[in-house]
C-alpha cells in the first residue's frame, strides 16, 4: 500500500493554458510598457501570466533566463541571414546596421542586452552572419565583427542614455568659451559613421 503523498510535495507538471511562448509575450508586454527590466519581478511577471509565481519555474529556471530568451527573440527580429544574399557586402552591413537602431527603438531593447550576454540561436545567427560578410574584411572577422557591435550598441546606448542629446542642449545654452570645438561640433551623422568604419577595416561600396 502506498504511502499518501503530501500535497506540498507533488510536483506540478506543465499547464496546459500556458507555455514559454505565452510566458515570454507576458514578459515583453511588460517590458514595452516599463520601458527597463528593473523592478519587473516575478511575481510582477507571474500576474501579468495569471499564475502563481511557482508555476513559471515549470517553464524558466529564473527570471534572467527569461531576459535572456526575450533578448534573443529581439535579436531574431533582425533577420540578418537575409542580408547574405546581399551582393554588397557594405549595403548588407548597413541594412543590419538600419534594423539593429530600428530594434533599438523597441522599449527594453537596450535593457535587455546590457544586462547579461545573450547567447542563444538568434544571437549566433547574428554572429554567424557579420563573421560571413566580414570574411575578407583587412582584418580579422573577429575584430570586424567586435567592432561593428560595439560601434552599433554604443551608439544605441549614448543616444538612449542622452548623452549626445544633453551635450547639446547645454552647447545650445551657452557660448563654451573654454571648449569652442564642442560649441561648434556638429550634428552627429551615423550613416558617415559607419561607412567610415568600413572603408577602414576594407569593406567597400561595390554597387554601381
Amino acid at each position: 500500500m502506498h504511502e499518501p503523498t503530501s500535497r506540498h510535495s507533488i510536483k506540478r507538471g506543465p499547464r496546459g493554458d500556458i507555455d514559454r511562448h505565452v510566458i515570454l509575450e507576458a514578459a515583453d508586454r511588460l517590458l514595452r510598457k516599463r520601458g527597463t527590466i528593473d523592478g519587473i519581478s516575478l511575481r510582477a511577471l507571474a500576474a501579468e501570466v495569471g499564475v502563481a509565481a511557482n508555476a513559471l519555474y515549470t517553464y524558466f529556471p529564473s527570471l534572467s533566463r527569461v531576459w535572456h530568451d526575450l533578448g534573443d527573440e529581439r535579436l531574431g527580429t533582425l533577420h540578418p541571414e537575409d542580408l547574405l544574399a546581399v551582393n554588397c557586402r557594405s549595403c548588407a552591413l548597413v541594412s543590419l546596421t538600419q534594423r539593429a537602431q530600428e530594434m533599438a527603438m523597441i522599449p527594453g531593447t537596450l535593457s535587455l542586452l546590457r544586462t547579461q550576454p545573450i547567447l542563444g540561436v538568434h544571437s549566433f545567427r547574428l554572429s554567424e552572419t557579420l563573421l560571413t560578410l566580414t570574411a575578407n574584411a583587412s582584418v580579422n572577422p573577429r575584430d570586424a565583427h567586435d567592432l561593428l557591435l560595439a560601434w552599433s550598441y554604443g551608439s544605441m546606448a549614448l543616444a538612449e542614455e542622452g548623452w549626445t542629446r544633453s551635450t547639446d542642449e547645454i552647447r545650445a545654452q551657452q557660448q563654451l568659451p573654454e571648449f569652442p570645438l564642442v560649441a561648434a561640433r556638429s550634428d552627429p551623422d551615423q550613416g558617415a559613421q559607419l561607412h567610415a568604419i568600413l572603408r577602414g577595416i576594407g569593406i567597400e561600396h561595390t554597387c554601381e
